[in-house]
């Protein structure tokens, strides 16, 4: 048997992991932009609420938000060059989000449930990033991120 012959064949890559990959990076980077550019006070169209809202935060909470923002954006990067590095980048993600959602409810500061706007992106927030650590999960499994 020749040395080839032992190594185990690279899964293909699917055809969703580009699409489920370039989504997931605009997706983080559009909200990267978004969340960035309002903690730093230059997001037009913002209500004077909101801005003071992002301007009382503590300097650790913008860390844990960029954290999470800059952890997906590079988790989907990994998984578009098939790093299983991905898993663990949306985890930190995902753990990011419990975070700061959870201390901005129990202090009472949080803004997601300010409109139907809110609720519908916190939502969309929690669900797409719990789909992204599935997704990139279940590419590692099945042998496609290495």
């Amino acid at each position: 048997m020749s040395q080839f012959a032992a190594e185990a064949p690279a899964s293909k890559t699917p055809w969703h992991l580009w699409v489920v990959g370039i989504l997931s990076l605009l997706w983080n980077a559009a909200g990267a932009y978004v969340i960035i550019t309002a903690q730093q006070g230059r997001l037009e169209g913002v209500s004077e609420a909101e801005a003071a809202y992002y301007a009382a935060q503590a300097p650790w909470f913008v860390a844990v938000t960029d954290i999470s923002l800059f952890s997906a954006i590079a988790g989907a990067l990994a998984l578009l060059i098939k790093n299983r590095f991905a898993v663990p980048l949306f985890a930190i993600s995902l753990v990011s989000i419990v975070v700061t959602n959870a201390y901005d409810l129990i202090m009472g500061t949080s803004q997601m449930f300010n409109n139907i706007g809110t609720i519908i992106t916190t939502c969309l927030i929690w669900v797409l990033a719990v789909l992204q650590l599935w997704y990139a999960a279940s590419m590692r499994a099945r042998g496609v991120l290495r």
